[in-house]
């Protein structure tokens, strides 16, 4: 038998995600064994991009209609996805050990902690305001069906990543069925 998700407010299941995330922030802002901290980033990793996943297909074609300047306001978040996808792709070629791996976690965290902001501030006192309940309730079921579907789905293929495949893209390809 496959358990179903619970139903929650989009907005209380992405707050959520947005606590996960600053929870390995903060264990590797704690830690300076380079194993644990490739650990982490690999986590962040599959956080951020199962996030963004979620939240294109989901939460911003809701955001468009919705909300006032809604198109702007998606491809702004959109694009600090983007951003931080890049510097986790990045983040996959270097070394822990290598000088410039703290520099680009504090930049991925900076662009993530932009993103977090701009939703929680912005975007989710919006869509309680012009959602319904009901609404929100229904976009959360999505969201969380999302969620379930790719949780336990390993980030690698048996195979192996490819070439030129980086962490970031064999989950985005897990989760979408293509690459960004």
């Amino acid at each position: 038998m496959t358990a179903t998700p619970e139903q929650h407010d989009v907005v209380t299941l992405l707050t959520a995600d947005h606590h996960a995330v600053r929870d390995l922030f903060e264990g590797y802002r704690t830690t300076t064994d380079p194993e644990l901290r490739r650990q982490l980033v690999d986590r962040m990793t599959v956080a951020v991009v199962r996030h963004s996943v979620t939240e294109e297909v989901h939460l911003y074609p809701t955001v468009r209609k919705a909300l006032p300047n809604g198109d702007r306001i998606a491809d702004e978040e959109i694009e600090e996805l983007t951003e931080a996808e890049r510097i986790l792709s990045d983040l996959d070629a270097v070394d822990p050990r290598d000088r410039r791996f703290d520099p680009l976690v504090r930049e991925l965290m900076d662009v993530v902690s932009m993103h977090i902001r701009g939703e929680e501030d912005l975007v989710f006192p919006e869509l309680r305001e012009r959602l319904t309940p009901e609404e929100r309730m229904a976009l959360g079921l999505r969201v969380g069906e999302a969620a379930a579907a790719v949780r336990g789905v390993p980030p690698v293929s048996p195979e192996g990543p490819g070439p030129g495949r980086t962490l970031a893209d064999r989950v985005r390809e897990q989760l979408t069925g293509r690459t960004r």
